[in-house]
């Protein structure tokens, strides 16, 4: 009888003993487990570097910037106005043609009745022979009469001398008119004596 339980106990003291075993057996590789799984997860998390909070500001505010620049400069051509012509067209001119016309121009010329861009400047024309000139590097100046006609029909080379930068003026001895001219002078009087004929004088600059 003691026999059978010794051998019943030391049958369960293995049984046991085996359980034990296994169980600290897998403890032991479910920590090898987690342990290697958090490394690796670890080790990921170092090796992938995350865009720091500055370095995405920075970035950002790069592209902003170029786009606000590329947007500011399409949408910022040169300053332009519409001017209205008599015959209910417009025509688009830079902004110091409109203000010469506004300086210059008189009520009893009526409206514009054309503007061309010539020579790198421009020309608006209104009736009777009255002329709006301007030109960036000059500015602006109205002509007329014959002293316009010379020019924008370029007699006698009148146009060698460019844009007017002045309105004409009398000559001293009320022989005629001149004009100054970026590159030199128009003048239109008479050719010789009292009763000689009127006709343009074009004198460039550094042939006087």
């Amino acid at each position: 009888m003691n026999r059978k339980i010794f051998a019943s106990a030391a049958a369960l003291s293995l049984a046991t003993g085996l359980v034990a075993c296994s169980n600290e057996e897998t403890g032991a590789d479910a920590t090898s487990v987690v342990s290697e799984t958090a490394t690796a997860t670890a080790s990921e998390t170092v090796t992938t570097p995350a865009t720091t909070e500055t370095e995405a500001s920075t970035a950002t505010a790069t592209v902003t910037s170029s786009a606000a620049s590329a947007s500011s400069s399409a949408a910022t051509p040169a300053a332009t106005e519409e001017l209205a012509l008599a015959d209910g067209a417009t025509a688009l001119v830079p902004q110091g043609v409109i203000e010469t016309i506004d300086k210059y121009a008189d009520a009893s010329w009526g409206q514009p009745t054309a503007a061309e861009e010539i020579d790198g400047g421009w020309v608006v024309s209104f009736d009777g022979e009255h002329y709006i000139t301007w030109k960036e590097s000059t500015g602006g100046a109205p002509i007329w009469g014959e002293i316009a006609n010379s020019w924008l029909n370029d007699v006698r080379g009148a146009r060698v001398v460019g844009f007017p930068k002045m309105p004409e003026t009398p000559n001293t001895d009320q022989s005629g008119w001149n004009q100054e001219f970026e590159n030199g002078t128009i003048e239109w009087t008479r050719d010789g004596g009292a009763d000689a004929a009127f006709r343009a004088f074009v004198e460039e600059k550094g042939n006087k």
